[in-house]
């Protein structure tokens, strides 16, 4: 009898006891699969808020709200686009995909970085797309009101430098002041300081400056031509680039920003000076999204400017011009999520209003243009835009052009 109940008691104690090893292993494997997730969330963490970081589109700003580690992100665009007065006239591209990388040193000091490849692929000795670094730089916020950065840094002005991907804007193209104008996108090494508080924000850099060169010019994009993208830059002169906005009720924005640049040869001796400046307006407010942006560029030296490129074409003395457009979400209406914005917009690209004496301003499509554009952005998602546009652009001294265009677009 006392054999078979200690035989008992062993074998209901090694039962327990093996119930307790498997809860044991279960509870092993529990955090195991809790300091993989938390490996896991150190290295990349969940970002699931979209807003900007003074001024930043919200997909470029997630390194910059991320408390530790890596982020990844980026955007992509497909374009479908007709133009009737040309042949061929129908064209599908994959204009641009970028990956935004991005690593958290600490909760103050940050890395972020986007690489663009353009049209699909590079192709070693034929014409395609390109691969480019659109920012690189390092940001340590010191508080809301001061933050500093250093590196490739984007230049400040209009709406669509900083904030460009392409689901938070509604035509397919960018505004043609903001990429015949302006160039896009308009990055340069430098330093500076950023900031802002209830009421404004502030962005001020110092860069490198603008270059001019024999046989790199391209009369339809001036300023373009004539950036260094901080691709060994020239820097024996420095330029100063800077924005101020008001935050006002009902979401509106408004301010000013500038381009202050010295424009020097190859051997870094200064040719001439160009002095931007560019007022903006933004109101996203009750459905609808009206935004504006002016320039007004003077360039003293533009004549040695235009000798140094030396192609025949004039470099402007002055250049002027300004877009105006109006949205709606008209499903604002309606219980849904999704949106689907009408919009209108007008613009004027005067990139020769003035020329230095013994030049005529070019003809083309490098002549003043207007353009009207209409069309639709229908976003099922936040992060995803499907557009369809149409632009007529007139030409002052060009075969003017009706150009119909389709967008996929994404950001992540």
């Amino acid at each position: 009898m006392k054999k078979a109940l200690l035989s008992s008691l062993l074998i209901t104690s090694a039962v327990f006891a093996q119930e307790e090893v498997n809860k044991l292993k279960e509870e092993i494997e529990v955090l195991k699969e809790e300091i993989r997730k938390l490996r896991l969330e150190i290295a990349a963490p969940e970002i699931t808020e979209y807003r900007s970081y003074t001024g930043l589109g919200p997909a470029a700003s997630k390194a910059l709200f991320n408390p530790k580690g890596v982020s990844i992100g980026g955007y992509g665009e497909i374009w479908f686009t007709n133009v009737a007065q040309e042949r061929p006239n129908f064209e599908a591209d994959l204009f641009r995909f970028i990956t935004y990388l991005g690593y958290a040193f600490t909760e103050k000091l940050k890395f972020n970085s986007e690489i663009e490849i353009e049209h699909a692929k590079v192709e070693g000795g034929e014409e395609g797309g390109e691969v480019a670094i659109e920012f690189a730089f390092l940001d340590y916020r010191v508080n809301r009101l001061l933050g500093l950065r250093g590196g490739m840094v984007l230049v400040p002005l209009g709406i669509t430098n900083e904030y460009h991907e392409p689901p938070t804007y509604f035509s397919v193209r960018q505004p043609y002041l903001e990429k015949k104008l302006f160039p896009f996108t308009w990055r340069e090494n430098g330093v500076g300081v950023y900031g802002e508080t209830d009421l404004f924000e502030f962005r001020a850099y110092l860069i490198n400056g603008m270059k001019a060169e024999q046989g790199s010019y391209d009369p339809t994009e001036p300023l373009d031509s004539i950036t260094q993208d901080g691709s060994e830059a020239v820097s024996d002169s420095i330029a100063f680039t800077g924005r101020f906005d008001l935050k006002l009720p009902k979401n509106l924005k408004v301010g000013i920003a500038t381009f202050i640049s010295p424009v020097m040869n190859d051997q870094g001796d200064r040719l001439g000076t160009i002095n931007l400046f560019s007022p903006h307006l933004w109101w996203q407010y009750a459905g609808f999204d009206v935004r504006f942006v002016g320039a007004y560029a003077d360039v003293s030296g533009a004549d040695r400017i235009a000798q140094e490129i030396n192609t025949g074409d004039p470099f402007p003395k002055r250049m002027q011009g300004f877009y105006l457009q109006v949205a709606y979400n008209v499903l604002r209406h309606f219980d849904t999520d999704h949106e689907l914005f009408i919009f209108g917009k007008i613009e004027n690209v005067d990139r020769y209003n003035q020329v230095p004496a013994g030049y005529t301003k070019p003809t083309g499509k490098a002549s003043e243009l207007n353009v009207i554009n209409f069309g639709l952005a229908y976003r099922p998602h936040p992060l995803v835009a499907l557009k369809a546009d149409y632009a007529r652009e007139n030409y002052d001294q060009g075969k003017d052009l009706d150009v119909y265009s389709g967008a996929i677009t994404w950001m992540f």
